[in-house]
């Protein structure tokens, strides 16, 4: 047969495309330009590294210079008469003297030839736009905030401030102010930031990671829970069956096994409860974190959405592993059930009250048991979407976002009709299995 009508014409066509595929490959002439790319990028980022190495030390020797001891003196008087402003200081002299230094670093362009700023082209004026040297390349350029052209950019600079016995106790912290152009700082800060911007999380990606590693920690503590749980179950099972097999049978006390009969025991209890105090602190902490990330204000739809789904999902998480905790006080209470229809037994009760409390454990039914679970599930999953398109609603309604209203709604009317089929179930179900 032929191989064409085994595979159909759609299939065909795609092989017959790919056997063209390889068959241009091998024949074909190729010509690799990524050496030529990377030779003329390499250029290009050996330029730019040699920039910022030469502004770098620029900038080292720059700060060691107006960090002498003696610079550093003369910039303390500066700031105390500025700041007293009480006793006559020549501050003209001292402005003078820190030029100065800094011109010793890097000649300074002369202010005269320069009409207007090279960067925004405004003109300089005495008052409303003055002008300043870059201290890295000596560019004569404009202060405006606007533009920013140029900025003073603070730097906290170690220094040996002496008195001290050790390398620490010597080394001391100095603020500087060095204005520096837009293009010096793009050149000797871009890099740097870049990586401080992509070290840097958003809020939601460290909420985001925080609700990963709690759901990690309560899937890690489950299964011991678990078991805890079904050692309880299987006790409190044993021992009310036996307690209503001892009241049947009171002339013949040997019959039956004692052991069997004991309750759980007070350290069983108790680390059941404490692994269920750590899960429900867990899924608290876990719930906390998923409203965190809801909550987060976005204009973007497409995170907005992003935010939903989390938070659904964590819904959807808690719902299905937090059942299991909801088990455990009605275990314990079984079993203090248990106890005080061992003492009515020595003559503190009726036999009819303890008959009806072991038939409440022996009476269970793990098909009905399961079918109930799945009905609350189900219902409890409807109503916390009934919430959450509620709060969708009111949020809109605040934002004036009418054209959400509508859908919105009609969903919510939805959910209304879903949770009342469901609680309707329950209802026929609780009737068809009453508890006895």
């Amino acid at each position: 047969m032929n191989r064409l009508e085994v595979l159909g014409v759609g299939c065909a066509r795609a092989v017959m495309c790919r056997e063209m595929a390889i068959l241009i490959t091998r024949v074909c002439f190729v010509r690799d330009h990524t050496s030529d790319f990377k030779s003329l990028r390499q250029k290009n980022v050996d330029k730019q590294h040699l920039e910022t190495s030469r502004l770098d030390k620029r900038l080292t020797k720059l700060t060691q210079v107006l960090t002498d001891p003696t610079a550093a003196e003369m910039l303390n008087v500066q700031q105390q008469s500025a700041a007293s402003k009480l006793w006559p200081v020549n501050l003209n002299g001292l402005r003078n003297q820190r030029k100065l230094l800094e011109q010793t670093i890097v000649n300074w362009e002369d202010d005269a030839k320069v009409p207007s700023c090279p960067f925004c082209r405004q003109t300089f004026t005495n008052f409303s736009l003055r002008k300043h040297h870059c201290r890295l390349c000596g560019k004569v350029v404009c202060g405006d905030t606007r533009t920013g052209c140029s900025s003073e950019v603070g730097l906290n600079v170690n220094v040996n401030v002496g008195g001290g016995k050790t390398l620490t106790e010597k080394m001391g912290e100095v603020a500087l102010d060095v204005r520096i152009c837009r293009e010096c700082n793009g050149v000797l800060f871009s890099k740097r930031d870049f990586m401080d911007e992509v070290a840097r999380k958003p809020p939601d990606q460290k909420s985001y990671e925080t609700m990963v590693e709690f759901e990690k920690g309560i899937i890690t503590m489950l299964p011991r829970f678990q078991k805890l749980l079904a050692t309880l179950q299987y006790v409190t099972h044993i021992s009310g069956l036996n307690t209503h097999l001892l009241h049947s049978n009171t002339e013949n006390p040997a019959s039956g096994d004692r052991d069997s009969s004991r309750p759980p025991t007070p350290q069983q209890r108790s680390e059941a409860s404490k692994t269920r105090k750590r899960l429900l602190d867990a899924f608290t902490q876990y719930d906390t974190a998923a409203k965190r990330i809801v909550n987060l204000p976005t204009d973007s739809p497409t995170q907005q959405q992003l935010q939903r789904s989390i938070y659904l999902y964590s819904v959807e998480f808690l719902q299905t592993h937090m059942f299991p905790l909801k088990a455990l006080p009605k275990i314990l209470k079984q079993t203090k059930s248990s106890k005080l229809g061992n003492g009515h037994h020595r003559g503190l009760g009726s036999p009819a009250s303890i008959i009806d409390d072991a038939s409440s454990v022996v009476s269970s039914n793990p098909e009905v048991d399961a079918e109930e679970k799945l009905l609350k599930e189900q219902l409890a999953v409807l109503e916390e979407q009934k919430f959450l398109v509620g709060e969708m609603i009111a949020s809109a309604k605040a934002s004036r976002r009418f054209e959400e209203i509508g859908a919105l709604a009609q969903s919510l009317g939805e959910l209304e009709k879903e949770v009342e089929k469901v609680e309707g179930q329950i209802k026929d179900f609780e009737k068809r299995n009453p508890v006895w």
